[in-house]
């Protein structure tokens, strides 16, 4: 299913800052006492904000990686050619539009959010990285997104969510699922070559991941200065030691967790080599939700 930009969020879209946007399973805001129903609400949106600009930031090397995978096809097959290309399009597009939600967020929330600006640097990081080793990588964000949708706003029965973000998280889902199947055909391609290269690409995966949670960690730090903006008062010692730990618990288990143990991409990796599927499984409690 493809959708265009103009339609899915038009440039002077409103946002109504009146619901959450993201479920509290992904945000973790309802679990903090000395917050405000007003303050959480508050933490909701600076948390989903945050979470639409990472994906404006992480995408940043999934365009330069199918850009890298379609010029190995140039002389070779020219119907998968084509696919990686559409597959950069569709990757340019989900930039831009995560970039339009965070420019109407900035527009209509009480303050202007503080967000990472690092994500060139991060894309070259990762980009350094093997081609299975981020193609593994990249598989586990784009299922991670699937999990997302199907239990925090599909499967939500209790939460009344933003329609708007809903359907932005649907769209960048449908897409994302396709993209899945060209990442899987091009790692069974490059195991198919080098089979013995599958053991340093899940090294690199789990080095990626514990990057990930740097990253994660640090646009925390920026989330919890934009609130204490937002509500007008600074947090006191304890009240910000809370703060930070349940928010990164509630960040890994979102980006991390979930995505370790979303079970298309487990499926994924023992149909790439049961001992893909195993290390992960093994890796996993690390970043599971206590």
């Amino acid at each position: 299913m493809s959708w265009r930009l103009d339609e899915l969020f038009p440039k002077d879209t409103v946002l109504d800052f009146s619901h959450r946007f993201l479920s509290d399973a992904l945000t973790g805001t309802d679990a903090i006492p000395f917050l405000s129903a007003e303050e959480r609400l508050m933490l909701n949106h600076i948390r989903s904000n945050s979470y639409a600009h990472l994906f404006l930031f992480l995408e940043e090397y999934a365009v330069a990686l199918a850009a890298q995978r379609a010029s190995l096809e140039l002389h070779g097959n020219a119907t998968h050619m084509r696919a990686l290309l559409r597959f950069t399009e569709e990757e340019l597009k989900h930039q831009q539009l995560f970039a339009r939600f965070t420019g109407a967020f900035a527009r209509g929330f009480k303050v202007v959010p503080a967000l990472l600006d690092n994500h060139v640097e991060v894309a070259r990081a990762i980009m350094a990285k093997s081609n299975l080793g981020v193609l593994i990588f990249n598989l586990h964000l784009e299922l991670m997104t699937q999990q997302h949708y199907l239990e925090t706003v599909r499967g939500n029965k209790t939460e009344t969510l933003d329609p708007l973000f809903c359907n932005l998280l649907k769209h960048h889902w449908l897409e994302e699922a396709q993209h899945t199947r060209l990442d899987f055909l091009e790692a069974q391609k490059i195991l198919a070559r080098e089979p013995d290269t599958l053991d340093a690409a899940l090294t690199e995966y789990g080095e990626l991941l514990q990057a990930l949670r740097g990253t994660l960690n640090a646009q925390l730090a920026l989330d919890l200065q934009t609130l204490e903006k937002a509500v007008g008062r600074a947090f006191t010692p304890e009240e910000h030691k809370h703060l930070s730990e349940s928010q990164e618990r509630s960040y890994v288990w979102g980006f991390i967790g979930m995505g370790m143990k979303a079970p298309l991409f487990l499926s994924r990796l023992r149909a790439l080599s049961p001992i893909a599927e195993q290390r992960v499984l093994e890796l996993a409690p690390t970043y599971y939700c206590d």
